[in-house]
Order: C-alpha cells, then structure tokens, then sequence
C-alpha cells in the first residue's frame, strides 16, 4: 500500500478542520478540541503563575529615596513600590497572580488622602512611629513598628503621619484576583481626611474585643483591625521553640477576633518563627504568598534555585510550587511575616496540599486528664472539633 495515499485523507481532514475553525472564529465561535492541549497540560496540577523572586531590602529602600526625590509631596500619587513578579510582567502590577505587594512610604507631616476600593488591604509596618496612625471607616489605628492593620473591602482609608521620622509599610491587596473576577470599584471620599470616631468606646475595634456589648448587634465582617506587635510577639513566646510542623516551623495565624477565622474573607495572614537551625521539609499548595522577613536569615529552597534571605526581604512564592524554609543561625529563630490567597481558595474547595495535609489538619489539645473509672465511652459528649 502506498503510504503517501494513506496520508491524503488526513491531510484532506485536518485542512477542512483548519477552514472550519477559521470561520468560527469569525462568529467568535472556537471548538473545544482546540483547547484539549491546555487541559492536557494540567495533568499533575497547574503551572504556577509567575516565579519565586526576592526583593532585597537594601535595593527597595534606595529606591524608595529616590521616588521621595521624584515624586515630590504626596498630593496626585501614593509613595508606593509595587513588586512587580519577573514572571508576570504581562499582568501589570501583580506579585503573585491574585495578590500585590509593596512599600509605601509616609514623609512627617504628610496625609494620604481618603479613598475606598473593593480591593480589601492588609498593612504591615515595617518603620513605625507613636505619631502615625491609618482612619479606617472612622477608626484610628495606629502604626508602631511591625503592628499590623486591616483595611476590609470598600472601608474609606487615609494615612497620616504626625511624626518627626519617615514611615513604612509593606501594602499587600487582593487586586489580581478582583480583576480576574471583574469585581474593582473605586470611589475618592473628596478630602483628605474623614471623620474619626470621638470615642474609642464607640469603636469597631472596641466592640472586636472578647467584652462586647449585650444590646448591639455584633459584626463579624469588614472590620478595621489592628494587631499590635507587642502582643503578637508575646504570643510567640507561648508556644515552645519547637512546636509548630515540620514544613513551616511555627505558623500563627491573624485570626478575625470575632469568627476566629481568617484574617479577611480573600487574604490570610501569618506570623512564623523558625527555630534555630531549622531545616524545614520540601512542601506545596495551590495557594500563593507573600513572605516579608521580621528578622533573621535563612534560605528558600525551590527546585531550581536556593533564595538567601535576610532582615526586610520580600519574597514571592507562587502557586503549586515545591519549597522548604531553612533557618542559617543555631542561636537566633527567623521572623516572618507572610500574606495568603488561602481562604479565596478555600471558599471555592480548592486549596491542596502536598505530600501531605497541613493545615488544619491536627487537632486542638483535648482535656488530659481522662476518667479514672471510666463510665462512658471516651469522647462522650465532647464537641466534633475536639475529636
């Protein structure tokens, strides 16, 4: 049998596929065995968006002076450095693909002015002063050195900075994942300042407190936040040098103070600590961060490359990436900060976790004490979530 005839009707078929296909696409019609090669690319998980990347604090903050010296006064732009991923150059301002980070700076005297956004917004300081603070929806939180703050989706926000000295913060916003839901509002308040409440006792943050009051109704959503330094790093101190989990040393979460869920309903905050000489094991999930180092040095080892890091790097981990953590120093643990897509993820039942399941998956510490001459069966009348 002639082989060249054999070919002739499969060439006579993909060429009628081919005259097929380009009139569809001129009624903007496209047939899915077009796009069976992307589906085929997914086996084994997605490709992650963008690459690992380390932003060295020394750099940034040279640059930093130098936008103060061309930009002028803040009055027609924010003084802010987005980290802009090599691997996502094609997305604008993306750190990873659902999140963007970067330092905003606040020369003494100057206010930023008023705005709300549907993007929702975490703060961490970086350079604090007693003399700084953010409004929030009327609330006043201020900036001390590495405190965090939360500005929920839509909350009208200004920046002020009262004192004598610079202040900095590392901006993390869930603008990717907005856009890729076509879900970006925005509205300027027309001043620069709002009105701040005249009371801490008619506070939001107030009523966030354990002590409520009994004749409100209480809110569990949109909460402008602050979580004082001061008590996140005594809280550390709680917890023995080893506890936490061989893949991310101890990892505590920014928990909402009503829900005790995450820290907003699109973004998840951490605080980690990596004892001495720690040397972490390989993991992945299909959620993306966002690490900004407290203090200490270490690496983060991909498979393809070791990132060295040190005190006020940021580094970018995208999605469903293979990493482990290592801490260089056998007397001094590693501090870090780190934002999360995690609950987006969640809310959709997407979040995966390899070689294992990490999070959420040990349970809380039960009563020690068992019966002595036991009556009932064990667990009896305990709670699901003590099991």
């Amino acid at each position: 049998m002639n082989s060249s005839n054999t070919g002739a009707p499969e060439a006579a078929q993909a060429a009628t596929l081919e005259a097929f296909d380009r009139r569809a696409a001129e009624q903007y019609l496209r047939g899915q065995w077009i796009a069976e090669e992307h589906l085929m690319r997914a086996i084994g998980g997605p490709r992650p968006a963008g690459i690992p990347y380390r932003w060295e604090w020394k750099s940034v903050e040279v640059a930093l002076d130098e936008a103060t010296i061309a930009l002028g006064p803040v009055d027609t732009a924010r003084r802010h450095l987005t980290f802009v991923n090599p691997g996502l150059m094609d997305r604008g301002s993306a750190t990873t693909h659902t999140i963007s980070a970067g330092f905003q700076l606040v020369k003494p005297g100057e206010v930023c002015w008023s705005h709300r956004h549907t993007m929702s917004a975490v703060r961490f300081v970086t350079k604090g002063h007693p003399d700084a603070f953010t409004a929030v929806d009327g609330e006043r939180l201020p900036m001390e050195d590495f405190d965090l703050l939360i500005t929920p989706r839509f909350s009208w926000h200004d920046h002020h900075n009262s004192g004598d000295a610079d202040v900095v913060w590392l901006d993390g916003l869930d603008i990717g994942l907005l856009q890729s839901l076509g879900a970006v509002f925005y509205e300027p308040y027309g001043d620069d300042s709002q009105n701040v409440r005249p009371s801490s006792s008619e506070g939001i943050g107030t009523r966030s407190h354990w002590l409520r009051p009994t004749w409100e109704r209480g809110r569990e959503s949109r909460l402008p936040i602050r979580y004082p330094w001061k008590e996140v790093n005594a809280r550390l101190d709680v917890y023995d040098l080893d506890a936490g989990t061989p893949y991310d040393g101890l990892a505590l979460r920014y928990a909402n103070p009503v829900t005790g869920g995450p820290t907003m309903a699109t973004m998840d905050c951490w605080v980690q600590r990596l004892a001495p000489g720690f040397d972490g094991k390989s993991h992945r999930r299909s959620s993306s961060a966002i690490t900004y180092v407290i203090s200490g040095s270490g690496t983060m080892v991909t498979e393809d490359e070791t990132i060295t890091f040190n005190r006020g790097d940021v580094i970018s981990l995208p999605n469903w990436t293979n990493f482990r953590w290592t801490n260089d120093s056998e007397i001094e643990p590693v501090l870090l900060f780190s934002m999360h897509d995690i609950p987006a993820l969640e809310a959709f039942g997407l979040l995966y976790e390899e070689p294992e399941a990490i999070l959420n998956a040990t349970p809380a510490p039960i009563n020690p004490t068992p019966s002595l001459n036991p009556i009932y069966r064990p667990g009896a009348f305990y709670d699901q979530d003590e099991l």
